[in-house]
């Protein structure tokens, strides 16, 4: 058995950990849990003030605290969006200059790792954004919506992406998978809808839709077949 952590930067991701990948990952004996990024403590007690996104060093320090056991079935991964990184993130500048999104998240998943320093550490980030996920599952968005201006909106947004991959739907300011969802869907929300809809697509729906998700979903179920 290997007990997975899954570093994520808000409630919707911990939220589809939860949901969708824990119970995928779990039947493959992977026993996983998702730890939302703390942001700010109390100095005197040590509780929590603040959750979610932040600066990296929020995110390095809690991928550091799991990896202070030595235990040798302990893994920690991340599920951070490309898009929006904050400017502390290691070597971002560096990256940001690669154009092309599958080769700069890779360079920045190098970057966490190198930064981190422990081979237990499987840095991932998601290309543009956890909304890509959302994308892959438009189908069953029209089941929750009761609004006519928002079916109508959801229509106009599945025309407007045709065929593209969710995942190569790109992270300009105004067409990021979440800047269209919020644009033409009014009443969207992340919170509600996100692990709903990937839940309805499940999580070997979204390797096929995503294909390089599907790639980092692969390493975590190998996992539990390394211990076997």
């Amino acid at each position: 058995m290997i007990r997975l952590y899954v570093i994520v930067e808000g409630d919707t991701e911990q939220e589809f950990v939860k949901r969708c990948l824990a119970p995928h990952l779990d039947g493959r004996q992977v026993w996983t849990t998702p730890i939302e990024v703390t942001t700010k403590r109390d100095r005197k007690t040590g509780q929590k003030l603040g959750r979610g996104g932040g600066h990296w060093k929020h995110w390095q320090k809690d991928i550091r605290k799991v990896l202070r056991s030595n235990a040798t079935d302990i893994r920690v991964t991340s599920l951070f969006d490309l898009y929006g990184l904050p400017e502390d993130f290691p070597k971002l500048d560096d990256c940001t200059v690669e154009r092309d999104t599958v080769v700069r998240a890779g360079l920045l998943e190098t970057a966490m790792r190198d930064d981190i320093e422990d081979h237990r550490f499987i840095p991932y980030v998601q290309r543009h954004e956890f909304e890509a996920l959302v994308l892959s599952g438009l189908e069953h968005l029209g089941e929750q919506l009761i609004d006519a201006d928002a079916r109508a909106g959801l229509e106009a947004l599945r025309t407007e992406l045709g065929d593209t991959p969710p995942e190569d739907v790109n992270d300009g300011p105004e067409t990021a998978p979440s800047k269209r969802l919020l644009a033409r869907v009014p009443g969207y929300n992340k919170k509600a809808h996100g692990p709903q809809l990937t839940a309805k697509v499940g999580i070997d729906g979204l390797k096929q839709r995503c294909p390089r998700f599907g790639a980092w979903v692969a390493l975590l179920e190998a996992l539990g077949e390394q211990q076997s």
